[in-house]
């Protein structure tokens, strides 16, 4: 007889850990997940089937060579009840992750060439930043092995000690594997490798290549790549859309091209040494061009993770959007009838990164340099591209990016080879600083913002009293205020 309550709560937590993914919910669709089946015989529990969005699996099926397949059930892997692990020797050297974790196929390969360390994922469900945290203040039951996510970088990167220095075990002579941005992502402002590069997320434009013929818009991907490559030009093919099918728009909301803009720059609202800079003229910039779209009549003005963008992107009177890789994931939820309609090229304005993950090595536990071995070991070309392949986690090695595992067409995109626009994305993506304090700090803009859209707010006067706002919650966080 299975139980219901244990397997709820399974569910619940792998549920809140997609609502902590660290994606920027103020551009893309919500990440569901769907309950679908139930399986009364199970005599372990695994009672029903959670899926990702299959992403890409045209052709795994065909070549093998791109593709997510299904995540089919919550977990098999043990949930973590604070213990701790040990260090492999002689016991099981665990991996804490979050539900939608490693894949079975990339943890066999791990294990089958480290036998004798007994690794094992444990999963952490529900808040899982907050699970670290509290594992490191009680100073006890540490794994050998955790992730981080992309969201929680910014925090634990700011607390060095926390972690040890994975350039001490050897990351210094292998950090060239990966993209220089992401190695940067990882470090702390006095250049300590906190992080060990996973998988990243780069930005890229989602289009409806049907509605764009339509509209007399270019719909060849290289065609329509110099058509979009700045901000100013994307907002003149919006205009140029709305003409041929009035209803239809480029931009979701303003926030989306607030949120794009600003992963797009070397910094946000803080500094390397602590000085709030959300007076500077990239912000200014990317306020701006929020506010430019908005007057230019381009914007749909409907929230984020709201029916009417199902709604719209259905229909395809929202044939645009920009976002992640792993957005695709998105569009084949909320719209699978329209597949083989998409395609993706260049980001307006350039690559930015949203999302990714890393792993460390937590600070006083035993034998570090076996953890660091099992991490390198994983983490190599072979290992993301297993990840990708599995789970649609796009690698962040030099080497996957050049693979056949990411060379196949996608069905959901026309055919197209997504990893010609994808490579050259996540090869430009501009190494950006966050501070741990970015995002609270960064809110009052997003919120008036939405006023400026909602309400018709003077632009001035909200930009003014989002940093009035800013200032004022930055200087409680002991951010340096001029």
């Amino acid at each position: 007889m299975i139980n219901i309550a244990q397997q709820v709560a399974k569910c619940v937590a792998l549920v809140e850990d997609f609502a902590h993914t660290g994606r920027d919910l103020s551009h893309i669709g919500v990440s569901r997940v769907a309950l679908t089946s139930l399986n009364e015989d199970s005599e372990q529990g695994e009672i029903m089937t959670f899926t990702r969005r299959d992403v890409f699996k045209g052709t795994l099926l065909l070549a093998g060579l791109t593709g997510v397949a299904s995540l089919t059930s919550c977990s098999s892997a043990p949930r973590g009840d604070g213990g701790g692990g040990s260090d492999g020797a002689g016991g099981n050297m665990q991996v804490w992750n979050w539900p939608s974790g490693f894949s079975d196929p990339c943890m066999k390969r791990v294990q089958d060439k480290f036998p004798d360390y007994g690794i094992e994922q444990v999963v952490i469900g529900g808040d899982f930043k907050q699970k670290l945290t509290t594992t490191f203040a009680a100073k006890s039951g540490l794994p050998p092995i955790t992730g981080i996510k992309g969201e929680d970088i910014a925090f634990f990167r700011a607390k060095p000690d926390y972690f040890i220095d994975l350039n001490t075990l050897g990351f210094d002579k292998i950090a060239d594997e990966f993209l220089g941005w992401k190695v940067k992502q990882g470090q702390s402002v006095d250049g300590k490798q906190v992080g060990f590069p996973m998988d990243i997320g780069p930005t890229v434009m989602f289009y409806r290549h049907d509605i764009f013929d339509e509209a007399g818009l270019p719909s060849d991907p290289k065609e329509l790549e110099p058509r979009v490559a700045t901000w100013d030009e994307y907002f003149r093919l919006g205009e140029d859309l709305i003409k041929a099918k009035p209803g239809h728009y480029l931009v979701r909301n303003a926030g989306s091209v607030f949120s794009m803009s600003l992963a797009q720059q070397p910094y946000q609202f803080v500094d390397e040494d602590k000085n709030l800079i959300a007076d500077g003229d990239h912000i200014k910039k990317c306020w701006d061009l929020s506010v430019d779209c908005l007057k230019r009549g381009i914007v749909a003005k409907i929230q984020s993770n709201t029916p009417d963008v199902q709604a719209m992107v259905n229909e395809g009177t929202l044939p645009a959007d920009f976002g992640a890789s792993w957005h695709l994931d998105d569009l084949q939820g909320d719209a699978p009838d329209t597949s083989g309609k998409w395609h993706i090229t260049q980001c307006p304005g350039g690559a930015g990164n949203i999302g990714g993950s890393f792993l460390a090595i937590p600070a006083g536990i035993d034998n570090p340099e076996k953890s660091f071995e099992v991490i390198a070991y994983m983490m190599d070309a072979e290992g993301q591209n297993i990840e990708y392949v599995e789970k649609g986690h796009f690698p962040s090695t030099h080497a996957s990016l050049d693979s056949e595992a990411l060379a196949g067409e996608v069905e959901f995109l026309g055919g197209q080879k997504a990893i010609e626009v994808l490579k050259p994305a996540a090869e430009s993506v501009t190494e950006q600083f966050v501070d741990e304090n970015n995002d609270a700090i960064g809110a009052s803009f997003f919120t008036e913002l939405g006023q400026v859209e909602a309400s018709g707010k003077d632009p001035q006067k909200a930009f003014d009293d989002a940093l009035e706002a800013a200032k004022k919650l930055a200087g409680q966080m002991g951010v340096n205020v001029k």
